[in-house]
């Protein structure tokens, strides 16, 4: 099977300490996560980083320029990813969207923190007190159930529609191709 997996980094293979994904809903610590169209993992591989540089307008009474820190925009990569045929759990639906299916399961192991309304969900927009704990027991319960990761499908994203694959170790992900977003933009 092949997947795309956008990040402003480049790296040599999945590990978890290499693979920074920003993702909306604090669901970046469950797995490494994949699209099923190029297209759809091109938004993450478009970000910004910190870097802190000498300033040329700003400087310290003895001449000297201070160090400030800046976003700079970059334009990262597309990893296109051959995996072998993993154990997903699907979550998939005519009636409901796949992606509410999902977060509700993992709503279960999360404690928001909100105002007067009890037993909040992802919905409400309230912060999550226990990210890593909630991502780390979804995962658990899944792997204990045999599943290897798991799959939305149609899954409506920034410029479409896209099953979104979430897969829980790197042993399984090879790398078949990097490709720059500059490639893609011309």
């Amino acid at each position: 099977m092949i997947v795309y997996h956008g990040s402003i980094r480049k790296f040599e293979h999945f590990a978890k300490e290499t693979v920074v994904q920003n993702l909306r809903n604090d669901i970046n610590t469950i797995g490494f996560w994949f699209t099923s169209d190029i297209d759809s993992a091109k938004p993450y591989a478009i970000g910004t980083e910190t870097v802190f540089q000498k300033s040329e307008t700003v400087f310290w009474e003895d001449g000297e320029p201070k160090v400030v820190q800046l976003d700079r925009p970059v334009k990262g990569f597309i990893y296109k990813v051959y995996m072998d045929e993993p154990n997903l759990k699907e979550y998939e639906s005519k009636s409901e969207d796949p992606y509410d299916l999902f977060m509700r399961e993992r709503d279960k192991y999360c404690d928001y923190l909100g105002g007067r309304k009890r037993n909040l969900t992802w919905k409400d927009k309230a912060i999550l007190l226990n990210k890593e704990e909630a991502n780390a027991e979804f995962r658990k319960n899944l792997i204990s159930q045999g599943y290897e990761g798991f799959l939305i499908r149609n899954t409506r994203l920034q410029n479409g529609v896209t099953d979104l694959y979430c897969i829980f170790s790197e042993d399984s992900l090879h790398i078949a191709d990097v490709i720059p977003v500059d490639v893609l933009d011309e």
